[in-house]
């Protein structure tokens, strides 16, 4: 592996015809930072492993739909007042040679419609489509995340004393965001064995998806899903709740498999344009078995479709394999033991026996699921009763995180929509404000 000295992404504008007009290069060489790529060398490694299984995963979605859909369906959530379609559902992929049990759900929303005469609906609706263009393959990652309406802080207001501090009822600021907040961060030159990094400043930038294939083997990319919170309760409704907050950053490689650029793709469309990404698990375990950056296999793909009739959807498909364990709870009984020790001994404990007790914990240290043995257990006392009666079951807590990602792409794709109303010409970037051409918001 070999490191590239620049950032070799000119910008570029592209028209519906497919021709291609230069325009100045806007990136800067990124340098060669040895240190990230060292630090990150687990992850980058791993990252052919995960592309050829999202690339698995995208062969077996592409068979379903051609042969009817998956054999197994459910339905998630019913929106109100709104033209949406979702399903849930279940099935197994040949993944790396071996089937793998895989769920997902497919969600299509109405995103928005032109307005004009009848005798201008054509041309309306094919503008259209080359806004849209632009705006799916260039800019909605940059735009994916969104600050929600904070409470007003006066400058002029007092800082209460540290003491008094959890006392005052004084308003405080509290940044609150909902999204997709994506960064790039390394990238792998098409036709070279060259792994490249993004400089700091460029992160938020993400690049024209069309690039990729044509400047760009692939993209590493992360994303933080923000205020993504899976729950599940041991005791019923009204009972306590266990929250796992999953807000963390996930690693995403984008490939020109998973992205969408076609125009007049059937007759009554004038464009289908999409993006998309596989999952790279984290190279190191975290307190959860299963959600974002512990996938074993999963894909994501985003497309927009825009008609004749002006009429636009958004089409976002899940795919990841099936949970089997949902925490990672470290337990280490013989730091355990020393600790007690050590409160009884003042100290003493660890000081005397610390390489007998090193080696200790190496050899009894042990990872378990409190929430998959809850429900194994429970089910082994009733019989499966529980299962059957009161939704004590994996399945539960899968569609419970199967009807979670979908809320969190409708709120996405919502938000997304009043940027992409707020500007006349997306095609026009002199008229688009720096927040959105950075992607960097406030």
């Amino acid at each position: 592996m070999t490191l590239a000295s620049e950032n070799q992404s000119p910008g570029r504008s592209y028209s519906m015809s497919g021709a291609q007009e230069p325009q100045p290069d806007t990136r800067s060489p990124s340098g060669l930072d040895n240190s990230e790529l060292k630090s990150n060398a687990p992850l980058l490694a791993s990252v052919p492993d995960y592309l050829r299984r999202g690339q698995d995963l995208l062969r077996w979605w592409r068979e379903m739909e051609r042969t009817g859909g998956p054999a197994q369906k459910f339905q998630l959530e019913r929106s109100f007042n709104r033209a949406t379609r979702s399903f849930g559902f279940y099935g197994e992929a040949p993944v790396d040679g071996a089937p793998m049990p895989v769920m997902g759900n497919v969600q299509e929303m109405f995103y928005d419609q032109t307005r004009a005469p009848a005798s201008l609906n054509i041309q309306s609706a094919q503008w259209m489509a080359e806004q849209l263009r632009e705006f799916a393959l260039k800019y909605w990652m940059r735009i994916s995340a969104f600050r929600q309406p904070e409470t007003y802080v006066d400058e002029s207001q007092p800082d209460p004393p540290p003491a008094l501090a959890r006392l005052s009822w004084c308003p405080a600021p509290r940044a609150s965001r909902i999204g997709f907040g994506f960064s790039q961060h390394f990238y792998k030159l098409a036709g070279a064995n060259e792994i490249g990094v993004f400089p700091g400043y460029d992160r938020q930038t993400i690049v024209d998806q069309r690039e990729v294939g044509r400047l760009y083997d692939w993209l590493l990319l992360k994303v933080r899903i923000f205020d993504f919170k899976f729950s599940a309760r041991v005791s019923g409704a009204e009972g306590p709740e266990l929250v796992f907050d999953l807000n963390e950053e996930s690693s995403l490689v984008v490939h020109r498999d998973f992205i969408n650029d076609n125009i007049r793709p059937l007759p009554g469309i004038l464009g289908d344009f999409g993006i998309g990404y596989s999952f790279v698990r984290n190279p190191v375990p975290g307190p959860l078995g299963y959600g974002p950056g512990e996938f074993d296999a999963a894909l994501e793909l985003i497309n927009f479709r825009v008609y004749e009739t002006g009429y636009i959807s958004v089409r976002m498909i899940f795919i990841s394999n099936r949970p089997t364990r949902i925490t990672n709870v470290a337990a280490d009984p013989v730091q355990w033991g020393f600790r007690l020790a050590d409160a009884f001994s003042l100290g003493l404990a660890s000081r005397l026996f610390s390489p007998a007790r090193d080696a200790l914990s190496q050899l009894f240290r042990f990872r378990f699921d409190p929430v998959m043995a809850y429900i194994q257990a429970t089910n082994a006392l009733s019989g499966n009763y529980a299962a059957e009666a009161l939704c004590i079951s994996p399945e539960q807590l899968e569609k419970d995180f199967l009807v979670q990602h979908f809320r969190q792409h409708y709120s996405t794709v919502l938000g997304s929509l009043a940027t992409w109303r707020r500007f006349p010409d997306w095609l026009d970037e002199r008229q688009l404000p720096p927040w959105v051409i950075s992607g960097v918001d406030s």
